[in-house]
């Protein structure tokens, strides 16, 4: 008798299996992730007049840092509650003292957060939480060349959908306080900062609308763009003569060698590459 019942289970399988081959016969499976490869690296910063000396930032492994040239590396990340880093900055003539923001901005099918940022004032050995917790994902650190006190953090922010804590914010005190200076709404963020080489009330942002989905993302906006402030990033103008009006991720780079030259580079239908020699007042497209 149980060897019938295990005979009529056991048919009644093949009958259900057959029945769902028929049903799954035309589906066609796809790759939805995750995208766990490795290295990603997010920032490299060297040591001005210390070669040996540089620290080096992955969007899934922390932070590194080599004291011999790249021989041999430590990791300098590996206590704190994330792994993810976004940017790093090392304060002008003090490479112990180095700013890390969290939250890769590289915004994959797959992408890593953060939790805000955090200061490290004996080259990386401690680490102590400065604050912008909500922000998920920082693009950019900025150090005053000779205030440090003074810093700018580009925040990306949330991935899958609207958040406050993203746009430009600046500490005057060494991060005990934040403010947020430039924001334009829950859904666009800073993809990118930088300063002019001999004036640090010059600042220039990048802001970018983005939204990560399960299967896809929306980029690009209008009301997003290139900015800047003259008075240290506590107001911002947009600079849009001669830039596309629709604009998708956006980097921004001012010549070291001459600071009336400005680079951006752009997710755009009308250009890639653009050039302001006259501080961002008016761009040209290069390609």
């Amino acid at each position: 008798m149980k060897r019938l019942v295990c005979l009529l289970a056991l048919a009644a399988a093949c009958v259900q299996a057959s029945d769902e081959s028929k049903v799954y016969a035309n589906l066609d499976f796809r790759f939805i992730g995750p995208a766990n490869m490795g290295g990603r690296a997010t920032d490299v910063e060297g040591v001005p007049g210390r070669p040996e000396i540089v620290y080096a930032g992955f969007g899934g492994s922390g932070l590194w840092k080599t004291v011999n040239g790249g021989h041999s590396w430590t990791p300098l990340f590996e206590k704190q509650s994330v792994y993810s880093i976004g940017d790093i900055a090392i304060e002008p003539g003090n490479p112990d003292v180095v700013w890390a923001g969290t939250g890769e901005s590289n915004t994959r099918n797959s992408v890593s957060f953060g939790d805000g940022i955090y200061q490290t004032t004996d080259g990386g050995k401690t680490w102590k939480h400065m604050g912008l917790a909500g922000t998920e994902r920082i693009s950019r650190v900025l150090v005053h060349p000779s205030n440090p006190r003074i810093v700018w953090a580009g925040a990306l922010g949330h991935a899958f959908g609207p958040h406050p804590d993203r746009g430009v914010f600046l500490t005057t005190d060494g991060g005990v306080s934040w403010q947020k200076t430039l924001y334009i709404d829950d859904q666009h963020g800073a993809s990118d900062l930088d300063l002019h080489p001999s004036n640090p009330n010059i600042v220039y942002a990048a802001m970018w609308k983005f939204e990560r989905k399960p299967w896809t993302h929306t980029s690009g906006s209008e009301q997003g763009g290139v900015f800047r402030s003259t008075d240290g990033g506590r107001s911002w103008t947009k600079l849009e003569k001669g830039l596309p009006k629709l604009l998708g991720r956006i980097g921004v780079k001012v010549a070291p060698s001459n600071p009336r030259v400005v680079y951006v580079i752009a997710e755009s239908k009308e250009g890639t590459l653009f050039r302001s020699e006259d501080g961002g007042d008016s761009f040209t497209e290069v390609t």
